[in-house]
């Protein structure tokens, strides 16, 4: 892996082209892969192995904290100022579970956004693929199939190589 490269961007003009040389990828034992594409492409997440649920699981713990935050709130404050009404129970459950619902609806909510944004790395200020020509396309009408310096079968000439066999074009990305 040479310091100056990020990988090689292989551009396509077909969504299948890209699907073909995604799975081509693999099964050449290349495992960085990352795949640009203007709309959805429900195979590409398969072939390209990136499946997380990370978010989800930030949600969830953002629920429970949530949660527990609103209930302990309220215990809380029915211990430390009693008042008796009725004869309630100082600590009666059904009326605590307006709150406990929302803070819980708030806390998933809130966990789920900062989740989403830490493990997708956002805000992504700058990326060594905003620099390329290519790139601009990818959200109109170009395919795009990068493979990363940094996997262990890359080779500059190699892969350039194996990928101009494949695609319209194929350009280094400086890093």
């Amino acid at each position: 892996m040479t310091e100056r490269c990020y990988g090689m961007l292989a551009d396509f003009a077909h969504p299948d082209r890209l699907l073909e040389a995604a799975r081509a990828a693999r099964e050449a034992g290349y495992t960085r892969l990352e795949a640009y594409s203007p709309f959805m492409l429900p195979e590409l997440e398969t072939l390209l192995g990136q499946r997380s649920n990370r978010a989800y699981w930030a949600g969830i713990l953002g629920a429970l904290i949530g949660g527990g935050l609103g209930l302990g709130m309220q215990i809380y404050a029915n211990l430390s100022y009693p008042l008796d009404i009725g004869g309630r129970p100082l600590i009666a459950l059904q009326g605590f579970a307006v709150v406990t619902f929302l803070l819980m609806v708030t806390g998933g909510a809130i966990g789920a956004l900062l989740g989403l944004l830490l493990f997708c790395r956002l805000p992504l200020l700058h990326h060594p693929l905003f620099e390329m020509d290519a790139f601009r396309r990818a959200t109109d009408d170009r395919f795009l199939l990068c493979i990363r310096a940094d996997d262990p079968l890359f080779d500059e000439a190699g892969t350039a190589l194996w990928l101009a066999e494949r695609a319209v074009s194929v350009s280094e990305v400086p890093a």
